[in-house]
């Protein structure tokens, strides 16, 4: 009870990306030895793919926040009863989707659940400004959000290399007519709201591949989380699992120690 441990994943629809087969056992086979206590997952549907998943990882409590197109549901599932939650969804829809944000809060006997937050949200992946709006409109520090986890579908500078970012990030997204990297939505949430980045926090010198969370070799998954004021919990690790092509996304694992 000293330790909570969270995790957050993008499964692609409990699809393999290369195989297009079920996912669900090549993932629990990977998540179940961590012991999580919750996770959130992105681009997840409320079947019983996703029943079955949170059963098998000893995690009974889930909540799901749909969306206007229905691969891109959000959900938490959880070791400890999730009392309170809503899901809120965008008041507009973009290019790339509606997209919600899914918050809830705790309940049961761990220390590290009192008056906390928990949230995942999943936001656009075509246009920087749409994303923007995205997460403005959800405003998680107003609405008092102490750990923000998902598919940002956003880049982090610190992250790469001037040699790999060129190559790897520059040139790959103008080759795809993709948007060129932009890097205010992170800025915003780490500087103005003033959230901590878990990953770059336990591991400020890891870059370039040692970072992927995603199938083009960038960071666009994260945990980011607010401390209290005289917070008796620290963030102790945090590192990314690799999936083994069983999604096209590898998760992300932090774990709060009690001081």
């Amino acid at each position: 009870m000293s330790i909570f441990r969270l995790a957050t994943l993008n499964v692609h629809s409990f699809v393999a990306q290369s195989t297009y087969l079920n996912n669900v056992s090549d993932l629990v086979s990977i998540l179940k030895p961590l012991n999580l206590d919750l996770i959130a997952l992105e681009e997840t549907k409320n079947d019983t793919n996703w029943t079955r998943f949170c059963q098998d990882l000893s995690l009974p409590h889930l909540i799901y926040g749909d969306c206007e197109q229905y691969h891109f549901g959000v959900g938490i599932a959880s070791r400890y009863p999730i009392i309170s939650s809503l899901n809120q969804r965008t008041s507009v829809s973009y290019p790339g989707g509606r997209r919600s944000l899914l918050r809830c809060v705790l309940g049961g006997d761990h220390r590290f659940l009192t008056d906390r937050i928990f949230a995942v949200t999943h936001l656009d992946y075509l246009d920087e400004d749409d994303r923007l709006h995205q997460i403005k409109e959800f405003n998680p520090p107003e609405q008092n959000i102490d750990i923000l986890m998902g598919d940002m579908n956003a880049l982090t500078r610190e992250d790469y290399s001037n040699d790999y970012y060129q190559h790897r990030v520059v040139d790959v997204r103008k080759n795809a007519a993709w948007e060129s990297p932009r890097f205010e939505l992170t800025n915003l949430i780490k500087n103005e709201w003033n959230y901590i980045d878990a990953f770059r926090l336990i591991n400020p010198t890891l870059k370039n591949e040692q970072v992927t969370t995603c199938y083009y070799g960038t960071r666009i998954d994260y945990i980011y989380f607010r401390p209290k004021i005289n917070d008796s919990w620290m963030l102790s690790k945090c590192w990314i699992i690799d999936t083994k092509g069983a999604t096209d996304h590898n998760a992300v694992v932090a774990e709060f120690k009690e001081k």
